[in-house]
């Protein structure tokens, strides 16, 4: 056998002995664990802007492109578009216009939360930048989130506190089982890229 190895060596000089087999350089780059950290992070923050526009589709609705009054009250139209004082929308949008419309409002957001954590990468950006598109910067400034970003603590527990909205007529604050889904999803984003962090060594660094 040590003489089979020693000739397969000799012969092929630039294959490697990974767990009994022989294998390329190229194929031993592509093993689970042998991560190019930075580029993954890089390709992450692409690939994620899109999950959440998605996602963001699938729980706002389209609403017929009709202008509606959302839970809180707000003339809202698209894909769950506030409009603002100012703004002039017609009484019906096409979906390809919502879509361009929910992509500047979340570029908007994107912007924000490289603003105030520029060193954020990957599905962590993406899971702030939602909040930040829902909740509005405001809201995200004065959270326990945002505390906890900068301290390295306890992200997990702030998500989920944000399962509540105020009814515009009472005033009363009422749990909301759809927003509880949509911060499981930002808690459940926050995690993705987890395996670069850990590769790296920086799975509690909530600023990499």
């Amino acid at each position: 056998m040590l003489v089979v190895m020693a000739l397969l060596l000799v012969m092929f000089p630039d294959m490697k002995l990974m767990s009994g087999k022989y294998q390329s350089d190229d194929d031993y780059e592509k093993q689970p664990g042998n991560y190019d950290i930075e580029n993954g992070l890089r390709l992450s923050d692409a690939e994620n802007f899109d999950i959440a526009i998605e996602f963001i589709k699938a729980h706002e609705g389209y609403a017929g492109g009709n202008k509606y009054y959302c839970v809180s009250g707000n003339l809202t139209i698209g894909y769950g578009h506030v409009i603002m004082e100012g703004e002039e929308f017609p009484d019906h949008i096409t979906m390809e216009q919502a879509d361009s419309l929910l992509r500047s409002d979340f570029g908007k957001s994107l912007k924000l939360a490289n603003m105030y954590l520029p060193n954020m990468r990957g599905s962590r950006k993406a899971a702030v930048t939602h909040f930040i598109f829902s909740k509005g910067i405001g809201a995200f400034l004065r959270s326990g989130l945002y505390r906890e970003i900068n301290a390295n603590g306890d992200v997990d527990s702030e998500f989920v506190k944000w399962c509540y909205f105020i009814s515009p007529s009472t005033g009363n604050k009422i749990y909301s089982s759809t927003a509880a889904k949509i911060q499981n999803w930002e808690k459940d984003m926050w995690h993705k890229d987890d395996k670069y962090y850990a590769k790296a060594g920086l799975l509690k660094n909530n600023r990499f």
